[in-house]
């Protein structure tokens, strides 16, 4: 099972959270995420790509059990092992490049036992 944390705001077509399951969702003063089931990583990170803002820089990964993890960008994917964060700095170079600031390159959670903490 495979789970990812979407910002709403990040979707030019929002109408794709149709074909997920949404599990959870958190909201900001100027964001919702929402935590979505993943069955069939590759194709469901295809489908969010293309309805993702092709102008603004956003990400949004896709985490499990803590065997693999996939930090997708518009027109980048990078799969990283949640266990070692040096394979991250390529994904994290990345998003910056892009002007994400580093704060919000932590890819948290990064397992779904950490979801609970996460939402609070």
């Amino acid at each position: 099972m495979n789970h990812a944390i979407i910002v709403e705001e990040s979707l030019a077509n929002k109408q794709v959270l149709k074909y997920f399951a949404i599990l959870h969702t958190k909201e900001g003063k100027s964001y919702k995420m929402h935590v979505i089931d993943v069955i069939n990583p590759d194709e469901y990170v295809r489908r969010i790509q293309k309805a993702m803002k092709a102008n603004k820089p956003y990400y949004f990964h896709v985490y499990n059990n803590g065997f693999s993890m996939m930090i997708v960008y518009k027109n980048q994917v990078f799969r990283v092992n949640p266990n070692n964060k040096n394979t991250w700095l390529k994904a994290i170079k990345y998003g910056q490049d892009l002007g994400i600031p580093r704060d919000q390159l932590d890819f948290y959670p990064t397992r779904i036992a950490e979801e609970k903490e996460w939402l609070r």
